[in-house]
């Protein structure tokens, strides 16, 4: 009997959110969370996996929330230089409001 190897790829697709339901769960927590928000949840969940006081299925769980989470910021980030070289581009002025700041996150 051969045993299967874990393909760490494939598990890394699962975990960051590439499945249909993944994405709606990743848009909610965009959604009702700021950008330093995610931020400081990540930092959280790497000092308890750096501390490994946790047991494996929670390290799992929680290595599963900060890929997610560091998807998102990462898109965020993304979205937010591009807005700038736009503005660089074309010299409009565009009022970065706290109320628009939940657009980008």
């Amino acid at each position: 009997m051969q045993e299967e190897q874990f393909d760490f790829d494939d598990w890394m697709k699962d975990v960051s959110g590439t499945s249909g339901s993944d994405n709606q769960n990743s848009s909610a927590v965009q959604d009702e969370r700021s950008y330093e928000e995610k931020v400081t949840r990540l930092e959280e969940i790497v000092s308890l996996l750096e501390r490994g006081e946790v047991s494996l299925e929670k390290s799992m769980e929680l290595f599963q929330e900060g890929v997610v989470l560091s998807n998102l910021c990462a898109k965020q980030l993304s979205h937010v230089e591009s807005t700038i070289e736009k503005l660089m581009e074309n010299g409009n002025h565009v009022d970065f409001s706290a109320a628009e700041d939940n657009e980008l996150s």
